[in-house]
């Protein structure tokens, strides 16, 4: 009953973030202090699922007390609730009908180009080549963003609605995923979508209560357990469901890139959370982190790279593996404060609360270098990044919407970094690895 509670415990921390932030509720964590600048409006407090579960650990949030900030003239509209109830379906579902196209425009600041329109907030965007998705909340539905068109559809439908919150909503290549509810199922359900074919399908059969989906060309992960959640992978081409654990530990926020699996595990003596690296059919995870809290680890599309938010006594920052070198380096300074992270190729994009509200920035790995993608007085969270394009939500109107820009191009490699970024490497990480055997689920029983 772990993961209900952790959506619910995450949601409301980021409520409480908020509210002392910017008196508004919202979708980010707590910042610094604010200083005199234009109404900032914050993302609303997203949907909690039901049934709610028991207490349990999970990662911590960099907390800053702020002093009373300016209210904002702006409210969005809240999210409306979602619930699970009656028995499960597992006939192959439906693809919806296309929604008329929305009209892109170039955002106030000029940092990027607005891809959603229309009313209520578009929240959690996810990009893979030239394809994009989000959450919006005025029709609960997932949306998905051709870039060379500029049309816009809607790929889920009644019997496939979205869950409202941040890390249910996963692409990569034509696979797009999402956690959501079945009207007739009695809980929540993975749902896998192919862009080419419009063939929108169940991964689970609304049984259990999954959550935290990734996908990448091959494969589907997600937690799913009712008192301590198990990682678990879905074989697109086999249709095969195969547990990565089954222990007493706690496992969240899985995600997947090519053959790499990734999730924050509290696998530790201290029982922290760290970083647990993988990849089907290896009998041994790599957990990297040290003492306090590592989570929401990203992937890149490859499998080559991961990234993820460090948090120990306040002190937060960005994190980043090569997989096939297994070194691991401190790409930000712990002042920085970020809130969401995402890799892919060669960059590293993340929002932070350094200038006392969330801007954007890329970090190039080949060059160790640092550049802003947006600084401005208004919020931007939840990046994401695929081949040479930064995606993210950002509130300059009033409201969420999605706004794209391509990733900027910052010097020619060298061994120049910024004298605002403190970029160091983080020395022989505390690696532990412990054996895990992959046993095959038969197709049903999830």
């Amino acid at each position: 009953m772990r993961i209900a509670f952790f959506r619910a415990m995450t949601a409301a921390i980021v409520v409480i973030a908020v509210i002392c932030a910017t008196g508004l509720a919202s979708a980010q964590i707590i910042g610094p202090v604010q200083p005199d600048q234009p109404p900032v409006v914050e993302p609303p407090p997203p949907p909690t699922p039901t049934p709610t579960r028991p207490p349990v650990v999970g990662p911590l949030q960099p907390i800053i007390e702020p002093e009373p900030p300016i209210v904002p003239t702006a409210t969005p509209a809240l999210p409306p609730m979602v619930t699970s109830t009656l028995l499960p379906t597992v006939a192959p579902l439906q693809p919806p009908a296309v929604q008329p196209t929305l009209t892109p425009q170039n955002d106030s600041a000029g940092a990027g180009m607005q891809v959603s329109s229309g009313p209520g907030d578009k929240l959690f965007p996810a990009i893979s080549g030239n394809s994009i998705v989000w959450y919006d909340d005025r029709s609960v539905s997932v949306q998905l963003y051709d870039i060379p068109s500029g049309n816009t559809s809607t790929i889920s439908d009644a019997t496939s609605t979205p869950i409202g919150l941040p890390y249910e909503l996963a692409i990569d290549g034509n696979n797009v995923v999402w956690t959501g509810v079945d009207p007739q199922a009695e809980g929540d359900i993975v749902f896998l979508y192919d862009i080419a074919s419009g063939r929108l399908q169940q991964v689970t059969n609304g049984s259990g209560m999954p959550g935290y989906p990734g996908v990448s060309q091959d494969y589907v992960v997600w937690i799913d357990g009712d008192e301590l959640g198990d990682v678990y992978l879905y074989d697109i081409a086999s249709g095969n469901i195969t547990p990565v654990t089954a222990d007493p530990y706690e496992q969240l926020l899985a995600d997947v890139g090519g053959t790499t699996i990734v999730w924050a595990d509290n696998e530790t003596e201290e029982g922290d959370l760290d970083i647990a690296v993988t990849s089907p059919g290896q009998p041994r995870v790599r957990l990297l982190g040290d003492s306090g809290e590592d989570s929401y680890p990203d992937v890149s599309s490859d499998g080559n790279r991961v990234a993820w938010i460090s948090v120990h006594d306040n002190r937060t920052a960005v994190y980043l593996y090569d997989v096939s070198t297994e070194n691991v380096t401190q790409i930000t300074g712990e002042s920085a404060n970020p809130d969401a992270v995402a890799v892919d190729g060669d960059h590293v994009v993340y929002s932070d609360w350094r200038n006392g509200n969330l801007d954007l920035y890329v970090y190039d790995i080949r060059t160790g270098v640092e550049t802003p993608v947006v600084q401005d007085p208004y919020p931007q969270s939840y990046p994401e990044i695929s081949a040479g394009r930064n995606v993210w939500m950002g509130n300059n109107t009033g409201q969420w919407e999605i706004y794209i820009s391509d990733v900027p191009a910052g010097p020619s490699p060298g061994p120049i970094e910024p004298a605002s970024v403190q970029t160091s490497p983080m020395g022989p990480a505390p690696v532990q690895t412990s054996l895990i055997q992959l046993t095959p689920v038969p197709e049903g029983e999830i």
